[in-house]
């Protein structure tokens, strides 16, 4: 699309859209990438529109490469490397287009003869409107000296372009790269040589330590662990523990102190090397139907066996996009299957499951591990670590003996709003994903519900029976096919702040690089307002300290309850949270139930929670409503009608 752009429309504002991407890449350091897509863009502006074309793609791509390029080396002063590196390139495109010119004299000629034409028929205009002899003659020299001396203004126009577009991309480039900066814990993942033999285990971690870039604390410290192949071990610990640091040092993560022993190469991804389930599945699923993921990047695979393995049978044409949260983790550990490695690591897969998949899940890796994988399972639930040969609790960075869980209070129930206003009602809502293709499935059938002011509302059912599909509908992110969903007789998906959603994955739903930033945008605030977004944190049970903590140093509740803050500070009447429990260890889990009970009986918040864990929510939620494959099968607790 951006090749066509490049070759139809003149350089200015539109083609710097082709030299943005370039410039990402360029700043990312990813010369190959920049040459592949040069080539992939250069392919279709030839057949969109010739030579031409592909001579403007290249030119932009130069442009870009310089951009990202000067960003990544310069930083603040990056505006005078383009600018010196942009003006000697004009002059050489001004030199080859004039050199060009000559060379094509008859392409010369027809050029000059068209501008002669055209700016005659200008002048003529302006005489019938009225102009002056006076303003005639003028125009009449003006185009005696541009067809006389043409290689001067065409020549100029070529630099002032090229350097105009350089300096347009580098301000656009700025204005989005600071948008986008984070401040996050870079970390440098070694290099593997991939002509090698992977050979990860047995591995053995000797005193390691790691600290991430631009922290002042250790996130592990002195550990010692051995794995060996075959072996079942399941890591445990609360969030924030420093679990998914060590998994990363199995994964080939070089550690700070210390010493990691292992005979070969981890090979990630490769056959007989190392695979891992990371706790976002849809940052690993790349195909466009289940099939065609499953078998990205090898050829031999039995996508039948592998997807029945792992209770996805008879999904091979389904649109990855229409899968549950749930289904996505089964078709990423489907994918790691694929590959036969010799270490499985499984990061807290078992968040967005439910009960029984959850168990069958479990079940599943210690088959893996039974049949000669080594499988180490990260998660913060002792239940699921029983199914371990050894399990290894981890806290604050270190490895502890197990510490008896702290006993918790007797939940108290909620209770359904004395006088019933109703807010949110939805009519027949029935939603079909991908309509009209054959890839069209069903997610909700006939749905009717009337939610009330200041009620909590739990749905739930297992993976795929639409719960987030409900979600998405009662928030107004999607209108359903057919059907009404209404919050005091406007349909939600025409509303803005009204009704506010948390999802699954709280991490992608923070857009700032920092807590204070995310409130106050969030909020439409023009500044970021310190007092503001404290009073806002303090709703939420987090400390006025966070205000300017950057996102992704945040613990996974902190994430959860920032999320929650900032669709608060929207004032929504209705809050819809998707799975706000996945992920969380108990503390976390009972400071989130806290919260939110306390929002919906004192500020009289409706609240609707979508989630395959029952545990908890009874504090929260007066009434259940179970969805099975897309309908209402069972409703309990204050039913109203």
């Amino acid at each position: 699309m951006l090749s066509v752009v490049a070759g139809l429309i003149p350089v200015g504002v539109a083609q710097v859209l082709v030299a943005l991407p370039v410039a990402f890449l360029a700043a990312t350091g990813r010369l190959r990438a920049i040459v592949a897509a040069t080539v992939a863009a250069g392919v279709v502006a030839l057949v969109a529109g010739g030579p031409f074309a592909v001579a403007a793609v290249v030119v932009l791509s130069g442009i870009g490469t310089l951009v990202g390029f000067a960003h990544r080396r310069w930083g603040h002063a990056a505006v005078f490397a383009v600018l010196a590196g942009s003006v000697p390139a004009g002059l050489l495109l001004a030199a080859a287009a004039c050199g060009l010119l000559l060379l094509f004299d008859r392409t010369r000629v027809l050029l000059l003869e068209a501008l002669e034409a055209s700016m005659r028929g200008t002048i003529r205009a302006f005489e019938a409107a009225g102009a002056g002899q006076q303003f005639v003659d003028t125009w009449d020299r003006t185009l005696e000296i541009m067809v006389r001396l043409w290689w001067v203004w065409i020549g100029g126009a070529v630099l002032i372009g090229t350097v105009g577009t350089a300096l347009l991309c580098f301000g656009i480039f700025r204005v989005v790269a600071l948008r986008s900066t984070w401040a996050t814990r870079s970390v440098d993942w070694p290099e593997q040589d991939p002509t090698a033999d992977p050979a990860p285990l047995p591995v053995a971690l000797r005193l390691v330590g790691y600290r991430y870039p631009g922290t002042d604390r250790d996130a592990l410290s002195d550990i010692d662990l051995t794995i060996e192949p075959g072996e079942f071990v399941a890591i445990v610990g609360g969030n924030g523990s420093g679990k998914s640091t060590l998994v990363r040092l199995l994964a080939g993560l070089e550690p700070t102190v210390g010493l990691v022993d292992r005979p070969g190469p981890v090979g990630p991804g490769r056959p007989g090397g190392t695979a891992m389930i990371l706790q976002h599945p849809e940052s690993q699923v790349l195909g466009r139907t289940v099939a065609e993921d499953l078998r990205w990047g090898i050829d031999d695979v039995d996508a039948e066996d592998l997807l029945a393995r792992v209770g996805l049978a008879g999904m091979e044409d389904r649109a990855t996009e229409d899968l549950s949260g749930g289904q996505l983790q089964r078709l990423a550990l489907a994918g790691a299957l694929a590959r036969r490695p010799a270490l499985l690591i499984a990061d807290e897969i078992t968040a967005m499951v439910d009960a029984d998949s959850r168990a069958d899940l479990i079940r599943l890796l210690a088959d893996v591990a039974h049949d000669g994988t080594a499988v180490v399972l990260v998660t913060h639930l002792d239940d699921e670590a029983r199914a371990a040969d050894r399990v290894v609790h981890i806290a604050d960075g270190r490895i502890v003996p197990r510490v008896a869980p702290q006993p918790l209070p007797s939940p108290v129930p909620a209770t359904a709003p004395s006088f019933p206003q109703p807010v949110l009602e939805l009519r027949d809502v029935t939603h079909v994903y991908a309509a009209g293709t054959p890839w069209a499935h069903t997610a909700l059938r006939e749905v009717s519900l009337t939610i009330c002011r200041g009620e909590g509302m739990l749905v739930v059912g297992e993976n795929g029976s639409g719960k987030s599909t409900l979600a998405w509908i009662v928030a107004g992110l999607m209108r359903p096919t057919h059907g009404t969903a209404v919050l005091h007789d406007t349909p939600t998906a025409d509303l803005h702040g009204e009704v506010g959603m948390v999802f699954q994955q709280a991490r992608l739903q923070l857009q700032r690089p920092t807590v204070a930033q995310e409130i106050s945008e969030v909020a439409g605030l023009p500044h970021t307002d310190r007092g503001y977004v404290a009073a806002v944190l303090h709703r939420v049970g987090l400390r006025p300290e966070l205000i300017d903590r950057p996102i992704d140093r945040l613990s996974g509740g902190e994430m959860r309850r920032v999320a929650i803050a900032a669709q608060l500070a929207r004032t929504p009447r209705v809050l819809v949270l998707d799975e706000p429990l996945a992920g969380l260890d108990v503390q976390g889990r009972r400071e989130v139930v806290s919260i939110l009970a306390h929002l919906r009986a004192v500020e009289h918040v409706t609240i609707v929670v979508i989630s395959h864990d029952l545990h908890g929510m009874e504090e929260v939620c007066s009434r259940t409503v179970v969805l099975e494959d897309g309908r209402i099968v069972e409703q309990t607790g204050a039913v109203i009608t």
